[in-house]
């Protein structure tokens, strides 16, 4: 829940920042006053887009997530950055049909993005991250072929896994005894990342998986092939913008930390 503060650094992220409401000031930021009203209109707020957390970690989260506005509010103010209308109003014809936002939560956003950009424009990746990333977490850009045959009943299952086990030829066991035959891709599911589990289990090349239950669907029986790794070449241009995002995102809730604790 600590991370949600981070939902005020961009528009993107920035869907918890709310307007102020006159109300039992409950805290401030350098001077700027927090609200009890204010508090709990950012607690509905979260409670929507986030279920099943507790009332004492929703109220942590949002009074984290308001006196970082505030430390937003007032730095922007120290440093002369301001949004102006003409900026909010095109802002906001892009976005006034799709967010419950009003325009003064956009305004707020606006303002933490400049001060975003102000303090990260000089933050860069080095190519030795980009690199040491990739051979670190190369199982991002590993996939292995997945196909699977659909039966009705754990017997069935049993039966299609242990043939497959033995070798039998795997299109023959689709068509004799696959239930979903209607797409007619021969059972291929496609080329799947062996970073995340697939149906529950963990992905390798070559090998065949026990019956897995779907539901009230009845089994599919996984056989992999052949793995691929992407070549570095391919995807580094993407490790280094998620590189450097990840670097402008730390840093600035960083800074936004500092803002805090010296208006306290």
């Amino acid at each position: 829940m600590r991370k949600i503060v981070l939902l005020l650094i961009l528009p993107v992220f920035a869907l918890s920042i709310l307007s102020g409401c006159s109300s039992k000031q409950i805290a401030s930021v350098h001077g700027i006053p927090i609200t009890q009203a204010e508090l709990e209109k950012e607690k509905t707020f979260l409670k929507d887009s986030f279920k099943n957390v507790d009332d004492r970690e929703l109220t942590k989260t949002a009074l984290e997530n308001l006196k970082a506005k505030k430390a937003v509010e007032y730095e922007a103010q120290k440093e002369g950055i301001t949004v102006t209308d003409e900026e909010l109003n095109k802002a906001w014809q892009n976005i006034k049909d799709k967010t419950k936002l009003t325009k003064e939560d956009l305004r707020d956003i606006l303002l933490s993005d400049k001060l975003f950009n102000k303090y990260t424009k000089d933050i860069t990746v080095d190519p030795e991250e980009v690199k040491n990333f990739y051979e670190t977490h190369k199982d991002y850009y590993t996939t292995v072929k997945v196909y699977e045959i659909s039966v009705k009943d754990k017997d069935t299952a049993d039966t299609v896994y242990q043939k497959l086990k033995n070798g039998e030829d795997f299109n023959k066991l689709f068509e004799q005894y696959s239930i979903d035959r209607i797409s007619g891709n021969g059972g291929f599911m496609g080329d799947i990342p062996v970073s995340q589990k697939f149906f529950g289990v963990s992905l390798k090349p070559d090998t065949v998986y026990a019956p897995v239950p779907v539901n009230n669907d009845g089994y599919i029986i996984l056989k992999t092939t052949e793995q691929t790794i992407k070549p570095f070449d391919e995807v580094k241009d993407g490790i280094e913008l998620y590189l450097l995002n990840q670097k402008k995102l730390d840093f600035y809730h960083k800074k936004i930390k500092e803002w805090e604790g010296e208006g306290n």
